[in-house]
């Protein structure tokens, strides 16, 4: 039941990013995919994900019982996803505010952060992985692509 729930949040906020991806700025001459092309291809895996866990959840027996502990376990389970979830948020609403690279790249870092455990030796790769990442994107995007991201 729980898995119905959470895959049903899933439907719903990929519903609401799908629809903010209108915001993005139409496909120029140059370009040959619009900028809402590569958010719309994760979210539409998001989503498709998440059906699949919603039929999932049907075909498996589970107990239809829906208590406080059961949701405190799966959150507990599972905290690590809904942070990264409303880190994505937050990354969709200051894409347009903030530009692609420094959002990308604080997005990635806290990321990794939650991802991975806090160490020290860490880091390093952190800060390397997050702002190499985005650059690399960009730059694909731009000089290969002809996309030219927020």
């Amino acid at each position: 039941m729980v898995n119905r729930l959470f895959s049903i949040f899933i439907l719903i906020v990929g519903s609401i990013f799908f629809i903010n991806s209108n915001g993005f700025s139409e496909k120029s001459g140059v370009q040959t995919f619009a900028p809402s092309f590569f958010p719309r291809v994760i979210i539409a895996l998001m989503m498709v994900l998440a059906i699949c866990l919603l039929i999932k959840s049907f075909l498996k027996k589970e107990k239809d019982s829906v208590s406080l502990e059961t949701i405190k376990t799966y959150i507990s389970t599972h905290f690590r996803v809904l942070l990264i979830l409303f880190l994505f948020l937050l990354y969709v609403i200051f894409l347009n505010i903030v530009g692609f690279l420094i959002c990308s790249i604080v997005f990635l870092f806290i990321s990794t952060i939650i991802l991975r455990p806090f160490q020290k030796k860490y880091m390093t790769t952190n800060i390397i992985l997050s702002v190499a990442f985005p650059v690399i994107v960009l730059l694909v995007f731009e000089q290969v692509l002809h996309i030219y991201l927020p």
